[in-house]
């Protein structure tokens, strides 16, 4: 099977995603990416990929340079003989595009080629985030007469659109199965978000005084939360360092907790993925402040067993078998039981792990991913 990939970002050093796509070559398929050169690392900055890659039998072609590029009406209809010309010469059997940013794209090659389209989204569009779906464009109709309004109407249109064109349509949010199943003549399916890890000690230290959050500071994350919760937690159980390794919008928030706890808080902006998967194999716990997303932390934490903490189940987080899931009130309760009580945080730590195996490793969403594909081309 010759897959198209379109995608916003490809790299092995920066994308889990890659190491699924990577698989589903092992599988025998073909993949041919087109996406763009820069990369941004969980620090701020740009790292540039080279324009063409060729890792068995997934070739990458990075024909723009950044994603603002990919988005562009513009830059696409300049640089489109350029795609057909490879595509010629490939011939794809399937399109499996990422994002809704890039169905633009994915369309005219459709039409082009006569060829299906698998579509795959990390969030259905949800009326509540409606700014989510063409990235903030869509903040330019908000005003103090309509509100959101507008934007709901237009996002709306979008994501129906783009379901009309897809012949199957993936989303990484388990919450959206209710959503996706409400939409008709598609097939909809729920695939978890992959997680790759490189091959490093499973044991290590575990300091248990610590924890530890990982992740982009984004509209997804409270970390104001974290000024109501980590107080508490060095106040009434063992923990006394919490690691904070991202950065983003809300970096006051840490500032504020580094000033309030100087010797309790480290913060680093930035660090290689290998070093963020010893740190969370090393802490006693992580805590995720996300109230949607955040679930390469997640199941970085799961594959590394170390227990996950949440207050917000946006993942299908399953209380005291996989995670705990609890609230800034109920926290210390919850975490003095994970010190207290060796069994449980056993218990809690091999059950995250199972779940990982089963559902979040890069083979188990590459076989999906795969499987979803033929199933698309069966019906053509």
């Amino acid at each position: 099977m010759n897959i198209l990939l379109i995608s916003p970002g490809l790299s092995k050093k920066y994308n889990d995603n890659y190491h699924a796509y990577h698989h589903m070559c092992n599988l025998g398929d073909n993949i041919l990416a087109i996406t763009q050169r820069t990369n941004i690392n969980k620090g701020g900055r740009g790292e540039i990929s080279p324009e063409l890659e060729i890792d068995g039998n997934l070739t990458i072609y990075r024909l723009f340079k950044t994603f603002k590029q990919q988005k562009s009406f513009l830059r696409n209809f300049f640089i489109y003989f350029k795609i057909k010309k490879i595509l010629l010469k490939f011939k794809p059997d399937v399109i499996f595009c990422e994002e809704l940013s890039n169905m633009m794209l994915a369309i005219k090659i459709k039409k082009d080629f006569n060829i299906p389209i698998v579509l795959r989204v990390e969030f259905a569009f949800n009326e509540n985030y409606p700014y989510r779906i063409m990235s903030r464009a869509l903040k330019y109709l908000k005003n103090r007469l309509t509100g959101d309004y507008l934007s709901i109407l237009v996002g709306n249109a979008i994501w129906k659109s783009a379901c009309k064109y897809s012949d199957a349509v993936i989303s990484c949010y388990f919450g959206d199965l209710p959503k996706l199943h409400g939409l008709k003549n598609n097939s909809f399916h729920y695939v978890p978000w992959p997680t790759y890890c490189p091959k490093i000690m499973d044991v290590g230290n575990r300091v248990k005084k610590r924890a530890i959050f990982i992740g982009s500071f984004d509209r997804h994350k409270n970390l104001k939360e974290l000024e109501i919760t980590l107080p508490l937690l060095f106040q009434y159980t063992p923990l006394q360092e919490f690691w904070i390794v991202g950065t983003g919008d809300d970096l006051d928030v840490v500032d504020k907790l580094k000033a309030l706890h100087p010797d309790k808080i480290r913060h680093i902006k930035s660090l290689p993925r290998e070093e963020c998967l010893e740190l969370i194999r090393d802490s006693y716990f992580t805590y995720s402040p996300a109230i949607r997303g955040g679930w390469g932390f997640v199941g970085d934490s799961w594959a590394m067993r170390t227990p996950v903490v949440v207050t917000q189940n946006h993942y299908n987080f399953q209380d005291g078998i996989d995670s705990i899931v609890t609230t800034p009130y109920q926290i210390v309760d919850r975490i003095n039981k994970l010190y207290n009580d060796s069994d449980w945080f056993d218990d809690i730590s091999n059950g995250g792990y199972a779940r990982y195996i089963k559902n979040h490793t890069a083979e188990s969403v590459a076989d999906n991913f795969h499987n979803i594909c033929i199933s698309v081309l069966n019906e053509n």
